[in-house]
């Protein structure tokens, strides 16, 4: 028998699941401690024994999982970057392109000191991202639960009374009450529906690139939203970069690993159009990129301080990413307000319109 073509088979939903679910039980802090604890004890043990510390001293089920697979394929004779490779969700490709430099180079304890630290920064960077979410989205969760009530319990019973009294509810009020006597009859064909339409999509955005490079342009054009994301690209792509020019990687290799750290599908084909022309002897440039940011690109390229550079540019984004972070709270709060104003608004005109017709 010969083989004439081997290919990864893709994973089933329910394993997906399990890795995600896995992954958030860990959590992405804890990355950053392996590495952390990774260049501490190198310096006084070999990579096998310091897994076997790390064993030892693991208590989480899950992680001692992970650090037990990479014992085992490292007493095989694979390499940590090698064993790595199980665990895609947990280790990123990135982290593992740095592995595979770290012991081609022979500086696994270095490179695995500069890894914490910009694991560490990207890993506070996301935690006050999701703290300046989280009051929002209580506000809005908050005001859905409060006009569900209105609508499903409060205005039937306002509804009952006027067509009591012989009066022809208004056009606004039948129009209410009729939405809630649907959404209460078809709650569960709604909810349905409204999984097949999420799944769909997903499964379109999956398997179409060029909704995937739309959906990542359009992001990026939002008024604040576009704004944010932009910001953060760059801080995330220039500190990875300053990272990976630092642990010497050659330039090109590491715009493309930079190009493959990104989730945006327009920032990766930026940054590989990039690579292409780097390749070719020019120089790290776009037009995409703020002038500030482009300016000091260019200083450090003629004056051989690009890593200072890129450096500067990452806390130029960083400062910016941590203000539009700030206003997040307050914006969510104004426009959350606003909906449920509209929301009673019109609930309370449903209501009054009738005792106003009434009246009369």
């Amino acid at each position: 028998m010969i083989a004439v073509e081997i290919k990864e088979v893709e994973k089933n939903f329910y394993d997906k699941f399990l890795e995600r679910f896995e992954k958030f039980q860990i959590g992405d802090q804890w990355t950053a401690l392996f590495f952390r604890q990774l260049a501490t004890t190198l310096d006084v043990m070999n990579l096998k024994d310091a897994i076997n510390l790390f064993l030892s001293s693991c208590k989480d089920n899950n992680q001692r999982k992970i650090l037990q697979s990479l014992k085992n394929d490292i007493e095989l004779g694979k390499t940590l970057a090698e064993a790595m490779q199980k665990f895609k969700l947990i280790f990123s490709h990135n982290v593992i392109q740095m592995m595979v430099i770290a012991q081609r180079s022979g500086r696994m304890q270095e490179i695995s000191e500069k890894l914490a630290e910009q694991l560490e920064k990207d890993y506070k960077s996301r935690k006050k991202l999701y703290s300046a979410l989280y009051y929002p989205a209580f506000v809005l969760v908050i005001a859905m639960i409060s006009i569900m009530i209105l609508i499903n319990i409060v205005l039937p019973t306002f509804a009952s009374f006027f067509e009591s009294q012989g009066s022809e509810l208004p056009l606004l009020t039948q129009i209410f009450l009729k939405s809630a006597v649907f959404i209460s009859n078809n709650i569960f064909l709604i909810i349905l529906l409204i999984l097949i339409i999420i799944a769909g999509s997903i499964y379109i955005y999956k398997k179409s690139p060029q909704i995937q490079m739309f959906f990542a342009t359009s992001i990026l054009k939002l008024p604040f939203a576009g704004r944010l994301i932009s910001q953060r690209e760059y801080m995330n792509a220039f500190g990875s970069l300053a990272f990976l020019l630092e642990s010497g990687v050659q330039i090109d290799e590491a715009i493309g690993m930079v190009a493959d750290s990104t989730s945006n599908l327009f920032f990766r084909s930026i940054w590989l159009n990039i690579k292409n022309e780097v390749e070719r002897g020019g120089r790290i440039r776009s037009k995409i990129f703020p002038p500030e940011y482009q300016g000091l690109i260019t200083t450090g390229e003629v004056s051989g301080t690009l890593v200072e550079m890129l450096k500067r540019c990452e806390k130029l984004a960083e400062f910016e990413v941590e203000e539009l972070s700030a206003k997040i709270p307050v914006r969510a709060e104004i426009f959350g307000t606003f909906f449920v104003g509209i929301i009673v608004a019109l609930i309370v005109f449903s209501v009054i319109l009738p005792v106003l017709s009434i009246n009369i």
